[in-house]
């Protein structure tokens, strides 16, 4: 342990006496750890950080699929959970929940704010083993129509409109005008057994039903086919989740899984149970995205390391005469690789703790410009203290010092004494070797530097392609908002009955050029469903799919979609007028083509199979997924199809200006509040941002590609210059030799660039030859353009030579300063 501290204190004092190679190499780790340590804090919940449940591995989900073991679907209808929870005999309990229904939610001095809600039956919090942070959670017997109702808080909620005052304990809130007792405050981050759904408020499911336009709509709630409840269940302690699965698969075969039920609906099948873990299925779909994170900071840190390394390299040269005269006087090769190993990571643990610093700022960056829509519950991003990623931190800091170090220390752990005692230098000439440890250095850094500056590449085109799109209506000028009188207490005809004067209100304001109401946007979707247009026979087994839409009049004009033919809608479009109907140009051309289909009619539409008739087409507009191609829509008068689909009462206020939209943000409040004060205004946002929206995913990783491939290419520029330099210092000699006997110094130039580019280019061809398997993981987020992209592949290429060039041009210019007199000396 003596010789231990001892080599510690040497290398603190070589360190020490070095400033600069100490300064350069720990600034060069600590972008390396601190990139790895920050992406790490924001994706540990998803990959490795257990559900903030009690014992996660015992609680599973029960999702349904169309065959055994398929699990397609994550909900259930009511029944079938009454079913299983009554007669499952490996489960010691079983709740069902909806984790994202929007409500109004006001209270005291706080207007009416639309926030998702968690209904959950009495057992929920109990099943997950989960207590209130204050007060209590709720219980079975809060889950009965008598019971009073209550409400829990979020912590969230609770400390953003409450400001975490426990004397809201007891106290009521107002939920689509109803009022809940507020009985408890959820602990910080609880969002139940899912990462994305952190609901603001959860009530019993009891006053979901009562409450929730999906809930108590006109469709049956004892009907089967009706399904948008999750279920979680706990396995009772020995059962194993492969136990459990065949007891429901037997349980589930004589329910009638698998067969068809006509009197649920044409086509129909009764699906089957399938049970997965509740931690799987939280972290699906969103493991990719973190390990393609992790994977982009792992390139950075692999290009500080070899950076390092190469400095590591270069000073190891440089004491070969210390490490002779250590190995003459008794020293063992295994005291000298120990003391290189500990010098390095002295140096890593000072990069840690600069990246550290780094990355708390890093993830509070990340966090703050980061998309709501993102798949890493950001909310819940461990912090720098925590253990985990102190120990990842750590972690990371130790394998960074040894793969920095490794190198040198079993290089030149082996020094020829003669040869160097003698005086003469052993100075490997990096770029006269092909293979030599330095070259290998550099050409990791410069093909890991393609890879990420390729991928930023191909997000760059697929942003640039994005917005060519054409998106068929005009986003310049125009606003909209969201308000929900259903949710405010309103019923179906009083809440019908607001529309005109709504419609009314928000034209007469100033600035107003054009206002209409719809029921979704462009770029948002509407609502799905199957319909029977006027003589056409779909194929068999295969159903007639079509958007809903539902707007006022003058909503084309008010958004910017032209009316190709026909008319738009009226006044006289009412609910006892006749049903009509206008279709979008994609949905003429598939039903009915080369006619007119003006006049056609398009039955079965909504849960009431309702018939309209065509009156217009319009142009298409994008879909919300830029990748897909518009399919077919239909617009129906809102005055004749509002509340079609009960789950579905959001209205939509839009308005045009001939200025800047957001002067008409109070006008969109005030036409609300004329109207009715107690109305919520919610979603506020101009078309302009409906389509920044689309593309924020692919946007966020473009800009943290760009931030990391900058770093890769500023520390491979470094690596080559460090190359090029210390060679062509080592090769002081031979440059003298060379301008004795008449070398020009273009021809020394030449020389010295010819070395450095033979290294980029082999790191170049290794790293395009890399991109090209890599980014095809990446096919998903691309948009208009090929994973093999040239341009982006030849655009690259020209910018890592062109960096090369500079960094070996600087050192070459140096090289044709040499004094042939000193150079001949130099040795």
């Amino acid at each position: 342990m003596g010789m231990l501290w001892q080599d510690i204190r040497y290398g603190m004092r070589m360190l020490r006496n070095n400033p600069g190679f100490a300064i350069i190499s720990v600034l060069t780790l600590a972008l390396g750890i601190g990139a790895n340590v920050t992406i790490f804090s924001l994706v540990d919940v998803v990959l490795f950080r257990p559900l903030p449940i009690t014992k996660p591995s015992e609680v599973v989900r029960l999702t349904t699929g169309r065959t055994r073991g398929e699990a397609f679907w994550g909900f259930v209808s009511f029944p079938t959970y009454e079913r299983y929870r009554n007669s499952s005999a490996v489960f010691s309990s079983m709740a069902s929940y909806i984790d994202r229904l929007p409500v109004n939610v006001s209270a005291g001095e706080l207007v009416a704010e639309r926030v998702d809600a968690g209904m959950v039956t009495g057992d929920y919090f109990q099943l997950l083993g989960v207590n209130a942070a204050h007060g209590r959670v709720i219980v079975p017997e809060d889950d009965s129509p008598g019971a009073v109702p209550v409400v829990m808080l979020s912590d969230n909620f609770w400390r953003r409109y409450f400001f975490a005052n426990a004397g809201v304990l007891g106290t009521t809130v107002t939920v689509d005008g109803q009022q809940f007792t507020v009985v408890g405050i959820t602990p910080p981050g609880f969002g139940g057994v899912s990462f994305e759904n952190l609901p603001e408020i959860w009530m019993p499911m009891a006053y979901g039903f009562q409450i929730d336009p999906l809930l108590k709509s006109q469709i049956p709630l004892r009907r089967e086919s009706f399904a948008p409840f999750a279920v979680v269940a706990r396995l009772k302690p020995g059962v194993s989740i492969t136990q459990a699965q065949a007891q429901v698969e037997t349980l589930a075969a004589g329910l009638g899984a698998g067969r068809a039920d006509p009197s649920e609906g044409t086509g129909f099948v009764r699906p089957w149970p399938v049970l997965v873990s509740v931690t799987e299925e939280a972290r699906h779909d969103r493991v990719r995205y973190s390990f393609l994170l992790l994977s982009i900071v792992a390139l950075v840190l692999l290009i500080a390391c070899a950076d390092a390394g190469g400095l590591f390299l270069a000073r190891a040269e440089a004491r070969q005469k210390e490490i002779a005269v250590r190995l003459a006087l008794g020293a063992t090769r295994f005291r000298i690789i120990r003391q290189h190993v500990i010098e390095g990571l002295l140096v890593s643990v000072l990069g840690a703790l600069i990246g550290g610093l780094v990355s708390n700022w890093g993830a509070r960056l990340i966090s703050a410009a980061a998309p709501a829509t993102l798949p890493i519950p950001l909310e819940r991003a461990s912090s720098i203290l925590d253990f985990r990623i102190l120990g990842f931190a750590a972690l990371v800091a130790i394998c960074a010092g040894i793969l920095s170090n490794l190198v040198p220390a079993f290089r030149y752990s082996r020094s020829d004494l003669i040869y160097v005692m003698k005086g003469e230098s052993r100075t490997v000439q990096a770029l006269t070797r092909r293979l030599s440890l330095q070259n290998l250095l550099v050409v990791i850094q410069v093909a890991a530097s393609v890879v990420l500056l390729i991928g930023a590449g191909l997000f760059t085109r697929t942003l640039r392609h994005a917005s060519q799109v054409k998106l068929g209506f005009d986003p310049d000028h125009t606003i909209a908002a969201s308000t929900d009188p259903i949710r405010q207490g309103y019923d179906r005809t009083a809440a019908a009955a607001l529309l005109a004067p709504l419609l009314e209100s928000l034209r007469v304001e100033p600035g107003v050029q054009a206002a209409a109401l719809s029921s979704s946007l462009p770029l948002q979707g509407g609502m799905g469903t199957v319909v029977a247009p006027e003589g056409h026979q779909p194929p068999s087994g295969e159903e007639d799919w079509v958007q809903i839409v539902m707007a006022s009049p003058r909503y084309f004009r008010t958004v910017g979609i032209p009316i190709l033919g026909g008319r738009d809608f009226t006044a006289s479009d009412t609910a006892s007028g006749s049903g009509v109907a206008i279709i979008n140009q994609t949905m003429a051309r598939e039903y009915w083509p080369g006619g007119n289909p003006v006049g056609k009619r398009i039955d079965h539409v909504g849960p009431h199979e309702q018939s309209f008739a065509v009156v217009g087409v319009v142009g298409d507009t994008a879909m919300e997924d830029f990748r897909k191609i518009p399919g077919p829509v239909v617009y129906l008068p809102i005055a004749q199809a509002y509340l079609m689909f009960p789950w579905q009462p959001d209205i939509n206020l839009l308005a045009r200006t001939t200025g800047d939209p957001h002067t008409l943000i109070p006008a969109l409040h005030a036409a609300v509040a004329r109207v009715n004060p107690q109305l919520p205004v919610f979603r506020v946002r101009t078309m302009r941002d409906q389509i920044a929206r689309t593309l924020v995913e692919e946007r966020f990783v473009a800009r943290l590609l760009f931030i990391f491939a900058f770093l890769a290419v500023v520390l491979s520029a470094a690596g080559v210059y460090g190359l090029v330099s210390y060679a062509t210092e080592a090769s002081t000699h031979e440059f003298g030799v060379r301008i004795a006997l008449g070398a020009r110094a273009g021809d020394v130039v030449w020389m010295v660039l010819r070395r450095g580019l033979s290294v980029m280019s082999i790191g170049l061809i290794i790293g395009l030859a890399a991109a090209l398997g890599l980014t095809r993981l990446l096919i998903s987020l691309l948009f208009g353009v090929s994973p093999t992209d040239a341009f982006t592949f030849g655009a690259v290429a020209l910018l890592i030579g062109l960096v090369s060039v500079l960094a070996s041009y600087l050192p070459a210019r140096r090289a044709t300063r040499v004094d042939p007199l000193i150079a001949l000396r130099y040795e």
